[in-house]
Order: structure tokens, then C-alpha cells, then sequence
């Protein structure tokens, strides 16, 4: 066979001189380069093909050094793993993941098998134990603080000490099924799709008034991956639930093979947290540069300079002025209405808790009197008493932490809200909200176990 029938391109061909030279595997390159030249591009790819391996290496090298020394230091972010997609509630945080919060507060998260905050349970119910689950948002995963922190630990805690005044007799466990920015609506999904399974006697539905209600319309909210319920068309009727949220483009590209690599990635590496937890703290720069207003004592048509505060929508202190608004308050009470309904179906007793906004429960009462002058209303109460009449027209009982942690902080000058290095009595529960919120759940369960008995009946009891 001759060389020139070769398949392999490259072979040694010789020129007239005898010399033998390298044949290109690109035929064109010998009608745009000599013959003789041919070497030496040849030698420039392979020299230039070394270099980039060699950038190559170093670049993983680097990585990996990296990522062990954030490891050894301790260095992750929770919010960059906290969102994973979830079909049914549109997210929900990775199962046995472990991260670090350190911009509001500081505590060491970790998830259950279920992706919960909250150790793990097995669903059959021990033999004697009052089990409480907890629904709700950020102010119940309570990322801002330690575990022991969190209102519902503190309420369990004070349960099961077995206190001479209380009728609730240990061992009382609560079970967290809360996630930050959960709505009333991936809050009773939640209670269908996972709470439900683990036979609660109690399940306390955690409502922030700061926010819950405009979560609850998608005129109101700009959230890509949130489930919504609708009003039942006629009385009686059942919620629609309107779960485009997954032919949505975010939701489709979170659950693509490149989001989820993407996702997996997050989970995985300290670096990608990094990256992350560095394009977050810049956002939060720019927001808490602005300023709030919570003092401003006159009052304000305009909402660009009305007093406000963060993440709170001003248009819950007063009647709904739009239609979505009023759909907002129509699709909120609909879903307290069917999460009575259903805890009680499943045997246990339900428990609306509503959780009011820093400026509602600041211990100088002259600052919510002046907000709310400022928003040209008569107080900041209207949600309040409009989800306690809602609550009684179901007879769902609630428990009216604004009014209670209120007066709580003006008689011992605290602030429940904030942390150091935010805005004072601003944002979600610090360590003493938190404990107030617990002490008064434990001691509302007590009352109402206390009233149960003396009426001859079974409510917050443990059931077997």
C-alpha cells in the first residue's frame, strides 16, 4: 500500500530534497501555507494546547484548594441551596442539608429527610405524646436563630416541663413545617401534602400580616414559583388551585438539566455559596441604604414617601382599594376556612397564630401611632380585627400575638424585632421575640386544654 492512500492525514510525506515532513490533516492549510512552514504552526498548537491544559489544571487546582479551605473554615450560605423546585409547593429546601444565615441574625441551619427545619420524625405517633405541627413562614423556620430559639421550641419546651398550671401533660413534641416565603396557600398544601401524614393532636397555621395576604393573589406578588388557591366559585364549594406556576419560565429553566445541575452544584460547593452569598449581600446593601421612615409624623398621599417597612405592603393597614386586594382578602379567608376544616376532619384542632409587623408590636407606642398618621389611617389594626372576625365566623381559635407582644414590649422597653447591624425593632423576631411568641402559644394551648376539659371534651389532647 502506498503512504498517499493512507487514511491518517498526518503521514511522513518527502520533498524533493529528501527531507520528510509532516503532512497537514487539513488539506486546505497546504494551499494557504508553504509546505515548509507547516512544522512550526503545528509546534504554535501543540505549545498553545499545553498552555491551556496547564491554565486548565491550575484553574481546578485552585478550586479545590479553595473549596477546602471555605470548608475548613466553616463558610456556607443557606439561601443559595434553599429554593430547590418542588412540584406540588413550588419549592421547598434540600432534604439533610446543613448551611450557615448570617445576614439577619446568625444560626447553623439544618433540614430533615423531608427538607424541613426540624430534626427528624417518624410518622407513627409515640404512644402518650401531644404532637403540635407548625405551618407558616420565615418567622417559624426562624433561620435568624439558633433551633433551641425558634417560638415553637420554646412552646415545647415549656409544655413538656409539665408546669402545675397547665392542663397539657408531657411529652409534647412540635414538628416545624414552615419555610420561608411560604404563603397561607404552600401552608395548607404543606398540611396536605407532608404535616398531615404525622397525626398532629395541634397544628398552629403561623400567619405574618406583614405579607401573607398579598402572597396569597399573584396581582399582588411577584414570586415565579408560588401555588395559588382561588375562592370557591359557590358557597360551600371547594378552593381552585391554580398551579401555572409550573409552565412558568423560571420554573422550567429551575428544572431543566442545566437548573438542576445548577441546583446541584449550590448544594454541593462552598466556592458556588460564595459566589452567591456575594451577589446577595450587595442586593442587601442597596436596600438598607434606603431609608424608613417608621417616625415620620405627617401624613403622606404619596407612597413613594410614605413610611415603610421592609417587606411590608402599607396597603394591609386599611380597607382593600383595588380588586385584587379584595381578591387577596376573599382567597385568605377561603384558606383559613378550609385549613379549620381539614385539621379538624383529621381529628386534631386547629390554631390560627397571627404574627403582627415590627412597627405593630414597637414598645414606644408613639412609633405606630405616628406610622400610622403618616399612612392617613386611625391605627395600624384593621388586618388584625378583620382575620378575628374571619376566625370566628369558622370558629377557628386564634392566637392574637400583635395585641399580646405589643403590650409585651412597651411594659418591658424591648425590641422583638431586629438584630445588631439592622434597623432596630425592624425585620423578623430576634431571640427575645421569639421567646415571648413561645411562652404565649404555651400558655394559650394550656388555656384552651383548660377550657376543653372543664367542657367535658377532648381538644388538645394526645391522641393514641
Amino acid at each position: 500500500m502506498r503512504l498517499s492512500n493512507l487514511p491518517d492525514a498526518g503521514i511522513l510525506r518527502r520533498r524533493a530534497g529528501g527531507v520528510p515532513t509532516l503532512a497537514p490533516r487539513r488539506p486546505w492549510l497546504r494551499l494557504l501555507l508553504p509546505v515548509n512552514l507547516l512544522p512550526a504552526v503545528m509546534s504554535r498548537k501543540r505549545a498553545w494546547l499545553g498552555s491551556l491544559g496547564l491554565l486548565l489544571a491550575a484553574l481546578v487546582t485552585a478550586l479545590l484548594l479553595a473549596e477546602g479551605l471555605l470548608r475548613a473554615a466553616g463558610q456556607s450560605y443557606y439561601w443559595a441551596v434553599a429554593k430547590r423546585p418542588d412540584p406540588v409547593l413550588g419549592w421547598r429546601p434540600p432534604p439533610q442539608v446543613q448551611a450557615w444565615q448570617r445576614f439577619e441574625g446568625e444560626a447553623l441551619v439544618r433540614t430533615n429527610a423531608l427538607g424541613f427545619r426540624d430534626d427528624d420524625h417518624a410518622p407513627p405517633k409515640p404512644a402518650g405524646t401531644l404532637r403540635i405541627a407548625v405551618l407558616g413562614d420565615s418567622f417559624t423556620e426562624a433561620v435568624q436563630v439558633p433551633l433551641a430559639q425558634t417560638w415553637w421550641r420554646v412552646m415545647a419546651a415549656r409544655l413538656g416541663a409539665g408546669a402545675e398550671d397547665c392542663a397539657l401533660t408531657p411529652p409534647v413534641a412540635a414538628l416545624n413545617f414552615a419555610v420561608s416565603g411560604y404563603s397561607t396557600a404552600q401552608s395548607l398544601l404543606t398540611w396536605r401534602a407532608h404535616a398531615r401524614r404525622f397525626d398532629p393532636d395541634v397544628v398552629v397555621l403561623a400567619f405574618f400580616i406583614g405579607n401573607d395576604l398579598s402572597e396569597n393573589h399573584p396581582a399582588l406578588d411577584a414570586e415565579p414559583l408560588r401555588p395559588y388557591f382561588r375562592p370557591p366559585a359557590a358557597e360551600g364549594g371547594e378552593l381552585v388551585l391554580d398551579d401555572g406556576f409550573r409552565r412558568n419560565p423560571a420554573y422550567q429553566a429551575a428544572t431543566s438539566a442545566l437548573g438542576q445541575t445548577r441546583q446541584w452544584l449550590l448544594e454541593r460547593s462552598r466556592v458556588a455559596q460564595l459566589v452567591v452569598q456575594a451577589r446577595d449581600a450587595g442586593r442587601l446593601r442597596a436596600l438598607t441604604a434606603a431609608p424608613v421612615a417608621a417616625d415620620r409624623a405627617a401624613p403622606s398621599e404619596d407612597a413613594a414617601t410614605a413610611p415603610q417597612e421592609p417587606g411590608v405592603d402599607n396597603a394591609i393597614y386599611g380597607p382593600p382599594d383595588s380588586s385584587a386586594w379584595r381578591e387577596a382578602w376573599q382567597a385568605t379567608e377561603a384558606m383559613l376556612a378550609a385549613f379549620a376544616k381539614e385539621v379538624r376532619a383529621a381529628g386534631a384542632t386547629p390554631l390560627l397564630m397571627l404574627i403582627g409587623t415590627g412597627v405593630q408590636v414597637h414598645p414606644d407606642p408613639r412609633v405606630p401611632a405616628r406610622f400610622a398618621a403618616a399612612l392617613g389611617v386611625a391605627d395600624l389594626g384593621y388586618p388584625v380585627r378583620r382575620l378575628l372576625d374571619a376566625a370566628a365566623r369558622h370558629e377557628l381559635a386564634v392566637l392574637n400575638l400583635p395585641a399580646l407582644l405589643s403590650a409585651r414590649a412597651e411594659r418591658d422597653g424591648v425590641l422583638l424585632h431586629g438584630f445588631p447591624g439592622g434597623r432596630p425593632g425592624l425585620g423578623h423576631w430576634n431571640a427575645d421575640g421569639h421567646r415571648a411568641a413561645g411562652e404565649a402559644a404555651a400558655e394559650h394551648l394550656c388555656t384552651m386544654a383548660a377550657e376543653a376539659l372543664g367542657a367535658g371534651g377532648e381538644s388538645v389532647q394526645a391522641r393514641d
